[in-house]
């Protein structure tokens, strides 16, 4: 009795082996290269900004000092009284190494977000007078030197 064997899973068996060994072939280059190909990403240098915690200060900071990385925030919380003629204002705030964010209330207190987008030294500085308009000489100031990395 004549038996016939097919050869199909060998040649399928064949090919993988000959694919595989294409493939490690390739991999054997361990040195550098110093080519720069259009697909090249440049990864980011600075803390995500979801890694960083916000730093917090309030009036117990007057005076001080902070230090921040690029792309963290400082949160400025200062009391207030909706009810009050006079509020909270920031002065002086200088661009390019804070961004102001849009104030909240949280109930008493209103949080006065900055995010740092560049490095540098800045002051944060707050009168609290009339809200209509500042106050030539504020009752009370609230200032806090900054320094970004």
């Amino acid at each position: 009795m004549l038996q016939f064997v097919s050869v199909a899973p060998l040649r399928k068996s064949a090919l993988v082996l000959i694919a595989v060994a294409g493939l490690l072939a390739g991999c054997g280059d361990d040195e550098p290269s110093d080519d720069v190909s259009p697909t090249t990403i440049a990864l980011p240098t600075a803390t995500p900004e979801a890694a960083t915690t916000p730093v917090t200060v309030d009036q117990s900071a007057n005076g001080g000092s902070v230090r921040l990385t690029v792309g963290q925030r400082l949160l400025v919380r200062l009391p207030q009284d909706p009810d009050a003629p006079d509020q909270w204002g920031p002065v002086n705030v200088e661009t390019g190494i804070l961004l102001a964010e849009d104030p909240e209330s949280d109930g008493d207190t209103t949080v006065w977000p900055f995010r740092a987008i560049a490095p540098g030294a800045t002051t944060v500085e707050f009168v609290h007078g009339p809200a209509a308009q500042p106050s030539i000489e504020p009752e009370t100031t609230f200032l806090v030197q900054v320094q970004v990395s």
